[in-house]
């Protein structure tokens, strides 16, 4: 098939495309207009690309790079607390994005995702982690416990207390003044039930 060493050279470099990029490309380099369509789906049978959203692909088999089909996003939430070794359990990607997505539990790349919608005030306090082949973020832990609030995602006691334990209260209060004060008042609370808890 014509231009797939051009294309995965091309697209190896990012951790997903858009159909969009791939017709951009594909046309800019030769192809008639017609064509990417019927590219992208052999691609797709012959497992050259995989898919990753409706309209969203990548050339890399691994799922670290999922979220990029949702950007701007971070992972958070289980995926973050097994990151930092809250949870030991290993946890599939949680995606948090600003993107107008449906919100809920679907499949890419063979395994269960998580998608949450978090409004643009509320997008902050992550960082970027080394992937395989790529940066990419992830929530600290004080962003983290914020969002477990924020959607009502309730833990094992041990758990909670092993993450509020670990918890930099100096950016915890940073992050509270960036919160509704709804938030503000839900996450103080639970922050000092769970500190002064006696759980058995």
């Amino acid at each position: 098939m014509k231009y797939i060493n051009e294309f995965l050279k091309h697209f190896s470099k990012v951790p997903a495309f858009s159909a969009r990029d791939a017709e951009l490309f594909l046309t800019y380099i030769g192809s008639s207009k017609k064509y990417p369509k019927r590219f992208l789906q052999n691609m797709l049978v012959g497992n050259k690309i995989f898919r990753l959203a409706k309209g969203e692909y990548t050339v890399h088999r691994n799922s670290e790079v999922i979220g990029f089909a949702f950007s701007p996003f971070y992972y958070g939430l289980a995926y973050a607390l097994s990151y930092y070794n809250v949870l030991e359990e290993r946890a599939n990607p949680v995606i948090i994005t600003t993107r107008s997505v449906r919100s809920g539990v679907r499949k890419s790349m063979g395994i269960n995702i998580s998608v949450f919608k978090l409004p643009k005030r509320m997008f902050f306090g992550y960082i970027m982690v080394k992937g395989e082949s790529f940066y990419y973020p992830v929530s600290d832990l004080e962003k983290t416990f914020l969002d477990l609030v924020y959607f009502d995602i309730s833990l094992r006691n041990d758990t909670l207390r092993r993450l509020v334990d670990r918890l930099d209260q100096k950016k915890l209060k940073e992050y509270l003044v960036r919160s509704p004060l709804w938030l503000k008042n839900r996450v103080e609370e639970l922050y000092e039930r769970t500190l002064h808890a006696n759980f058995r």
